[in-house]
Formats: C-alpha cells, structure tokens, sequence
C-alpha cells in the first residue's frame, strides 16, 4: 500500500512539474483586433497540447485572422486525475474559475471589452454551466463544441446576459446527448442555435464562424 501511494505521488508531482512549465496563457491575434474571444481547451496533459488541440489552434489562427479577432487562450488548473481541467463542481466553483480565466484573459486586452467564450470538449461542459451561473454583462455569447449538459426546466433559467450556441460533430460520440440537450434549450433559451458538422470530436472551422458572425 505504502508503494501504491508513493508511486501516485510521484505522479502527481511529476504532473505538477510539468503543468508549471506551461503558459499560464496564451494571446492569438492582432492586438487591435475587432472583437474578442476567450478559448478553453479540453482535457490535456500537464505539459503537452493533445492531437486535437494542435488541430483546434490551427482553426483558432484562422478565425483571429479572418475575423480580426483577439484570443485569450487560458491553461485551465490542475485536477485530481492529473490533466488540466476547468474545475466546475458546482456554482460557486463554476464562478471561481470563470473569476480566474478572465484575470488571465486581461494579459490579452485593455479595458472591458465584450467579448465571447467559446469551450471545446471539457471546456464546453464547463462554458455550458458557466452559462448558467455567470452575471458578466460583457460576456455576449458562449459557444460550446464537442460537450452537452444538464438543463432542468423547473429549476434553469435562461441567462439575459448572453446567448448560448451548441455545435458538435456527427460522428461525436456525445452526439445523442448534445442532441437531446438541445432539444429542451430550443424551448428555453431565445436565439439559442444547434449545429452539427461532419467528422467527430473536434472544433470546426466553418461551423465556428458562422455562430461567431451571427447577430
């Protein structure tokens, strides 16, 4: 037993290690840039991107550079399973993280900006209950790809502040459930949009600046 726990030990500091070697954030983007976004990635390792992040950043360059967009592109925290997450057990986590992810994004613009948030896989469920919970008048819309979400219709309420749009591709294997999520958000939320895309568990391109150019 003594082995077992010094050996997840060894793990977790070897993770914090390589978690404290990674940008807290990064910026993408002209610095006079038109409109602004802050991106959360899904889970990763501690000191590496994931195949799909590679790709998901290439998307992120394109859409900064054709939508005259500047970025924020924040490392979420440490989690017990030893990859980097978007904490949100709960609403007062929920807020607690949004609180730091945009103390961060403040490296990447002056002022108050609007803005919106776009999360990808785990940082989608995480946007989904952000949407939920947040009270930032300049946080217009929040896009959530390759995730769903829990919606209680006696209890969740549409938030005034922003716009909620959904997207995922058709291959995904949390298709049916972003499906069905989308299903009671048509009924609730007003200008709430469902988009599916071709292929499986990654950011589209396409899809993704069609709901950012919408109004």
């Amino acid at each position: 037993m003594g082995r077992f726990f010094a050996s997840i030990f060894s793990l977790w500091m070897g993770a914090g290690a390589a978690y404290a070697n990674v940008p807290a954030i990064e910026c993408l983007g002209p610095t006079q840039a038109k409109g602004h976004l802050i991106y959360l990635h899904g889970l990763t390792p501690p000191g590496e991107d994931t195949a799909e992040e590679g790709e998901n950043r290439k998307v992120l360059e394109q859409l900064a550079r054709e939508l005259s967009l500047r970025i924020a592109m924040p490392r979420g925290s440490l989690c017990s399973t030893g990859k980097v997450c978007w904490p949100a057990a709960d609403r007062n986590e929920v807020l607690k993280t949004f609180d730091e992810l945009r103390e961060k994004a403040k490296s990447c613009w002056s002022g108050n900006p609007r803005y919106d948030l776009l999360g990808f896989s785990n940082g989608g469920y995480y946007a989904f209950k952000l949407y939920k919970a947040h009270q930032d008048p300049q946080l217009t819309r929040i896009l959530a790809t390759g995730s769903a979400g829990i919606w209680d219709p006696k209890s969740d309420q549409p938030n005034p502040a922003s716009r909620f749009f959904l997207m995922i591709g058709r291959q995904d294997i949390t298709l049916k459930k972003a499906s069905q999520l989308a299903g009671l958000l048509r009924k609730a939320l007003p200008g709430f949009r469902f988009e599916t895309f071709p292929g499986g568990h990654r950011l589209d391109y396409k899809t993704t600046k069609m709901l950012l150019e919408s109004r």
